[in-house]
């Protein structure tokens, strides 16, 4: 019975041993198969592409109204008509909103009656003005009479002046019950209507707006002005005459834009110039308030530098590339960029042209670390874009 058991255990034992072997032995072969790049990080690169490419600058900017007017009334009173539906286009001119003219009316009819009394006791003391300048000569009266003939016929006559006075701003009060287009262009909805009562020149009645031609106003940089200022495109037009529209549904707009306006000084607290540039809207798309995307073209870049906008990393306002090297570890290099291409940013300088750069996995590198780089193209950071864009 002993031996039984002594013989069981010595089995187990055996098999237990045998187990072990093998698993150190599986272990000790692992270590030894373990590649040498295990501890690398796997990343995508590219290398710096070099191409003749068009000089783009783009900058973004909101469309505005060439002429805009809020509309106050002169007068107070209540609407008592309302000729036109939000959203009309009104015509220069047009009558627009009136206001209660019954008192304005009355206030003429008054100024009217004064006036004609007043010229009538002007006509009755220059008549005796005249007779008492006869009667002067005759000596029939003083001087003093005289005289004073003469000052009541002046007074008279100021006071018709002052009598037309009072009729010309009453006829202008009754004139400005009728709010009047400044010029043509759309109106907006507004809220007033029939019975409303405006308080003169504080009540705004409506907007509106003259759209054809809009100006988009945007911001440009003191030394993109100096370069923009000075270049052409490819057709040869001044590139500040010759601006492109992208929407914001990324359709381009029919037209070529013109900056004529320029504001008068450089932005002390940043840096910018405002500039205005004219669009024409025969169709009326363009809307002010819209958001919008310019282009100038300054011509083509010889053997330009590019570079995947992803490869970008930002730091403390700086602009860093990862760079691998013969042995797969990366140096970081700071880069300067100009505009965007599609894609790609230019690379103004910091670069040779000849590195591979980090394109995806930048988040998970730092100088120094050892990378398995995967070489990808031009051509798959395009189908990627058209993948994301599908999903």
């Amino acid at each position: 019975m002993l031996c039984n058991f002594h013989g069981r255990w010595g089995k187990r034992l055996a098999v237990a041993l045998a187990v072990s072997g093998l698993l150190l032995f599986a272990g000790c072969g692992n270590k030894q198969a373990r590649p040498k790049d295990a501890g690398a990080i796997a990343v995508k690169t590219m290398q710096v592409i070099k191409r003749d490419t068009p000089d783009v600058h783009e900058f973004t900017g909101f469309v505005e109204a060439q002429q805009e007017a809020k509309l106050t009334a002169n007068v107070s009173g209540k609407i008592t008509s309302k000729n036109f539906n939000g959203g009309d286009w009104v015509e220069a001119g047009q009558v627009l909103f009136t206001i209660d003219q019954r008192t304005y009316r009355a206030n003429v009819l008054n100024a009217q009656a004064g006036l004609a009394a007043a010229r009538t006791e002007y006509s009755r003391l220059n008549a005796d003005a005249e007779r008492y300048a006869k009667l002067f000569e005759q000596n029939a009266v003083s001087k003093q009479q005289y005289d004073l003939a003469i000052a009541q016929r002046d007074s008279a006559k100021a006071q018709v002046a002052a009598q037309e006075a009072i009729l010309e701003n009453a006829q202008i009060n009754m004139g400005d019950t009728e709010v009047r287009a400044p010029f043509s262009g759309k109106i907006s909805t507004s809220d007033l209507s029939i019975g409303n009562f405006v308080a003169a020149g504080q009540t705004v009645l409506a907007t509106m707006s003259n759209t054809n031609p809009v100006r988009v106003k945007f911001s440009i940089s003191e030394n993109e002005y100096l370069q923009l200022s000075k270049a052409h495109s490819d057709s040869g037009a001044k590139a500040l005459e010759d601006l492109r529209l992208i929407l914001s549904d990324g359709s381009v707009y029919t037209g070529a834009g013109v900056v004529d306006q320029i504001d008068r000084e450089i932005g002390g607290g940043t840096g910018a110039l405002t500039l205005k540039a004219r669009f024409s809207n025969d169709d009326n798309r363009l809307m002010p308030g819209m958001f919008a995307r310019l282009q100038a073209n300054a011509g083509i870049l010889n053997n330009a530098m590019l570079i995947p906008q992803r490869a970008v990393k930002e730091m403390l306002y700086k602009k860093f590339v990862f760079v691998v090297g013969s042995d797969n570890k990366v140096d970081m290099k700071e880069v300067t960029l100009g505009a965007r291409v599609g894609k790609l940013w230019l690379v103004e300088s910091g670069l040779n042209g000849d590195e591979t750069l980090v394109v995806e996995g930048v988040q998970k590198v730092n100088k120094g670390s050892e990378v398995k780089p995967a070489a990808i193209t031009e051509a798959d950071l395009s189908n990627e874009a058209k993948q994301q864009e599908g999903k």
